[in-house]
């Protein structure tokens, strides 16, 4: 995955050329949101001098492919001789437009051209947007109308996107310009999973009471747009075809929780003229919505494309499946932001966002009864006398992370298996790194395996070298397993030594080296010692010391 920057037709950075390089670039993108890019640039960098504020335009690249566009609007220069810049997204293009006093009918499809036609002819060419797709969909035809001079932005959020749901999702065409499309479901499942021991960071659950309800007065629009002859600013209700009463409540969840009415700013439908409509929906909202927990939950992963390419890469938008065992079954997310280090995408950071509903009666029964899933790859090799090859169905650079309360294990392993007629050399490589409690240990394990074929029989001969480099309180260890000799560094002591590295002194070890001194309890010279110009240098049979210079 290699990410790089444009202003307009410069290179701000590729990493496979060193002039072109710029400090800590950042890309933050948010569902809905315009989304921030925010970089720095040395006064050596070719490009800048030509980066100003509302005039360029910041384009990054994920693997030659546009992921974000947008303009500079910030820069802050520092004694150091770098310049700070923020670039925000092409999404904010629609804040510099006004929509004028309107008065609409049609489908949410129509009214969401309509506003960008209006927003591009206000515009200039590089603030435009071509019209994508919308899969959003209403009830019935949207009536809207305002006599305000509101941003474009703030209409298309207000009286869309926050009524009818969705997402509002960039992407570009062949041309590179920007293509707005507001989709009623993400446009993309991702085939990687999140899974709790593997690339899962952090997770929230939260079930929430304060918007439960077991009454509601549903209410349609308004009555002088259904009978001009009304001149009040009155509304539909249900009383006509609910026995006078304009009331609807969940008797049984009332009985329980008590009576308890929700907003009226939630059940108010300014689309609906008929009262059996109202009243469909004020029943089907109060079963579905109403009498309902909100839930909502959070988590953050890793995205283990960085790590193997054979993975597929998480994408702005996506549909993530997430297992978490008893905090969260198997579930479907949105992938509603993302934090990109483009130097550095191995750190890049999701998080997935969502709120949903579950019922009041749910209880933590269900939660007991979920089963833990504890997935492996296996390696399945067929060996017998009449088979003409080894199908290896290892994965290249497959990296995992797991996690637990005590360990955190993050774990690189690179095969190579190469299989012709059963003679084959397997050389495996793998790093470890576990953070424990008050110990932080790497260990590298070379294993060479020679796989031959005798009498139709395989045999295999395995050599071990392990290595490690661990960090514990009291300094840091390095050596081999097999080693007699070890290496500890302690503050400014370094010891050579055998045992246990927790009990290592000036008394006990080998040798040591402190405040620029070499201590050794015995010493064997195989062929000089010398001091500064000075040598003791044995000649037939004798030691001489000799001035060398």
């Amino acid at each position: 995955m290699i990410y790089t920057m444009y202003s307009d037709s410069d290179i701000l950075y590729d990493p496979k050329f060193p002039r072109y390089l710029v400090i800590d670039p950042i890309l933050d993108l948010s569902v809905n949101e315009p989304g921030l890019l925010t970089f720095s640039v040395p006064d050596t960098h070719p490009a800048a001098s030509r980066i100003r504020k509302l005039v360029s335009w910041i384009k990054v690249y994920r693997d030659g492919r546009v992921i974000f566009r947008g303009r500079v609007i910030k820069d802050e220069r520092n004694l150091s001789g770098q310049t700070k810049y923020t670039a925000e997204g092409c999404l904010a293009y629609l804040i510099d437009s006004v929509c004028d006093p309107y008065e609409f009918t049609g489908t949410p499809a129509e009214f969401f051209a309509f506003l960008i036609n209006r927003h591009n002819a206000s515009v200039s060419a590089n603030q435009q947007f071509l019209i994508g797709n919308c899969t959003v969909t209403a009830d019935s035809e949207i009536e809207s109308h305002s006599v305000l001079y509101d941003s474009t932005w703030q209409v298309l959020k207000e009286r869309l996107v926050k009524r009818y749901g969705g997402y509002l999702y960039v992407t570009y065409n062949y041309l590179e310009k920007p293509v707005l499309n507001w989709l009623a479901d993400p446009p993309d499942t991702s085939t990687q999973t999140i899974r709790f021991g593997e690339n899962l960071i952090d997770i929230a659950v939260t079930k929430d009471a304060d918007e439960t309800y077991t009454a509601c007065v549903p209410l349609g629009a308004r009555m002088s747009s259904i009978d001009p002859a009304y001149e009040s600013d009155a509304r539909l209700t249900v009383a006509d075809v609910n026995d006078g009463d304009p009331h609807l409540i969940d008797t049984a969840n009332a009985a329980i929780y008590g009576t308890i009415y929700a907003p009226m700013s939630l059940t108010t439908w300014d689309t609906i003229k008929t009262p059996t409509n109202l009243l469909q929906k004020g029943l089907a909202w109060l079963a579905s919505s109403g009498a309902r927990l909100k839930e909502t939950i959070s988590l953050t992963a890793v995205d283990l494309h960085s790590l193997d390419t054979d993975v597929e890469c998480f994408q702005f938008l996506d549909r993530v499946i997430v297992t978490c065992g008893d905090i969260c079954p198997q579930a479907e997310f949105v992938l509603t932001k993302m934090t990109i280090p483009l130097q550095d995408p191995a750190n890049m950071r999701i998080t997935l966002g969502d709120s949903r509903i579950s019922l009041v009666t749910e209880n933590t029964g269900k939660i007991a009864d979920a089963v833990d899933r504890i997935e492996s790859i296996e390696a399945d090799y067929v060996t017998n006398s009449e088979a003409t090859e080894i199908v290896q169905h290892e994965i290249t650079n497959n990296t995992s992370i797991l996690q637990s309360a005590q360990q955190i294990l993050l774990s690189a392993l690179e095969d190579y298996v190469t299989t012709s007629d059963f003679n084959a050399l397997q050389s495996s490589i793998e790093t470890t790194l576990s953070v424990m409690a008050g110990t932080i240990e790497a260990n590298f394990t070379e294993t060479t395996s020679d796989i031959s074929t005798l009498n139709g029989d395989v045999s295999q001969q395995f050599e071990v070298i392990r290595g490690f480099i661990r960090m514990i309180a009291s300094g840091i260890v390095i050596g081999k397993s097999t080693s007699q000799i070890k290496l500890k560094l302690e503050n400014d002591i370094l010891y050579f030594f055998t045992g246990d590295e927790d009990s290592v002194s000036t008394e006990n070890a080998i040798a040591y080296f402190s405040s620029g001194k070499l201590y050794v309890n015995t010493v064997q010279i195989l062929t000089g010692m010398r001091i500064g110009p000075f040598a003791w240098m044995p000649e037939s049979d004798n030691l001489n010391f000799k001035l060398l210079e």
